[in-house]
């Protein structure tokens, strides 16, 4: 089961034999706009389709009150949960499954998942890297957007306030960047804040920047993120897209916690094989009061405001000369889809 919004990733998956989907974009419209009738029918459809049929297993990994309810709804005979973000799971949702216990509070958030699949299968694993199977279609596309030349990707958005670095500070990574010759593409969903977001961040780049917000989908977006040089985001969904793709990432973090939810993904080892962990480069501000985890700051959100400019280009040049990309944007640097 997966929110509309992010099932473009998952769709077609080979282990994957079926996908609900739960329409909160319609959801949160339809009860935003008192349409109750629409809204009952929403929640209505996806109650059914979640009790149609009974399951050996389900598994909560998230840990907040509308999973833990999905899981209560769902036929199943274990009922498992993972201890996700904050070590325990939230809202009542462990009233519905079974916690899995988090033995070390320095686990990544993709390991604390782990846990669960280990649990039930009673083995130990190790994450694996994901592999996107892109169709000719959406590299045309990308390719038609982007062009050849090299590029950085800026994705500057997260859906927390506290998450965001001021814009003013990426228009002059983006300034400096157009000073060594580099391309920026800037990324995001799109809409009238987010155009005005890129009108700053672009005004002191001549040209401008290469403009995708609002016109790829996730999995174009990963393609894209594939293709870069390198991704400059703060803490949000695309930034764990690019490191899980294996290009390099530089991560900006301002209340959250780096440990549990920095970069994962590909890696290269000094012997030249691949595996899985934590990867790229996270920066902060180093303040006492990080990570805070928190929604809202009461003094202004310091972490992200003195978080210089000059970092963050210095963490992106130490990125761009020790780590080498992994996984499929490897695999996609060798084949030069664009040229086949």
């Amino acid at each position: 089961m997966v929110e509309d919004r992010c099932a473009d990733l998952i769709r077609g998956h080979a282990a994957l034999r079926k996908v609900i989907l739960f329409h909160r974009q319609d959801y949160s419209r339809s009860l935003k706009n008192r349409r109750w009738g629409r809204t009952l029918g929403i929640v209505r459809d996806l109650v059914g389709e979640i009790r149609s049929e009974r399951y050996a297993a389900v598994l909560d990994f998230q840990g907040l009150l509308k999973s833990g309810l999905a899981t209560f709804l769902a036929h199943g005979k274990v009922k498992l949960g993972s201890p996700s973000t904050y070590g325990r799971m939230k809202e009542g949702a462990g009233f519905f499954s079974r916690q899995v216990l988090l033995d070390r509070r320095d686990r990544h958030l993709v390991e604390r998942h782990l846990l669960v699949v280990q649990q039930l299968l009673g083995t130990s694993l190790r994450p694996e890297p994901i592999r996107i199977d892109f169709t000719r279609t959406e590299m045309e596309k990308v390719h038609r957007l982007i062009g050849d030349d090299p590029f950085v990707l800026f994705h500057p958005f997260a859906s927390w306030q506290t998450r965001t670095w001021p814009f003013r500070s990426w228009a002059q990574v983006a300034s400096t960047f157009a000073m060594k010759g580099l391309r920026v593409a800037l990324a995001g969903v799109g809409g009238a804040s987010q155009e005005r977001v890129k009108e700053e961040i672009g005004a002191g780049v001549q040209g401008g920047v290469i403009d995708v917000m609002g016109t790829l989908t996730l999995r174009e977006l990963a393609l894209a993120m594939a293709r870069s040089e390198a991704v400059l985001a703060v803490d949000s969904g695309p930034m764990h897209l690019a490191s899980a793709m294996g290009t390099r990432v530089v991560a900006l973090f301002g209340p959250t916690d780096p440990v549990r939810l920095g970069p994962f993904g590909p890696f290269l080892t000094p012997s030249g094989e691949e595996d899985m962990g934590r990867t790229g480069m996270v920066v902060t501000a180093g303040l006492p009061c990080q990570p805070c985890m928190m929604r809202r700051c009461p003094i202004g959100t310091p972490c992200q405001e003195r978080l210089s400019p000059d970092i963050v280009v210095g963490a992106f040049d130490e990125v761009m000369k020790c780590q080498v990309k992994a996984g499929q944007a490897r695999d996609l640097a060798v084949s030069d889809p664009w040229n086949a």
